[in-house]
């Protein structure tokens, strides 16, 4: 089922660009893993970083839609 899959990113881990993306079922899935992948930036194999792909767009449309707090000089 389609619904079961999550795109991972793979980020270098020295410059942080976009090496790589893969698809795996959820039940499969792990992100702590150590693995190597060629960074074309950094021109080398270096330590890749593993992310759920839009996670952190996620947490930032969150973290917009919570409510604003007051300046202590207006409560």
């Amino acid at each position: 089922m389609p619904g079961d899959m999550i795109t991972v990113v793979q980020l270098c881990g020295v410059c942080n660009s976009e090496v790589g993306t893969f698809s795996e079922k959820k039940e499969n899935l792990m992100l702590s893993t150590v693995d190597y992948i060629w960074c074309e930036k950094c021109q080398a194999t270096m330590s890749a970083i593993r992310d759920v792909e839009g996670r952190e767009a996620f947490a930032v449309k969150e973290v917009e839609s919570y409510p604003t707090s007051l300046p202590s000089w207006e409560r």
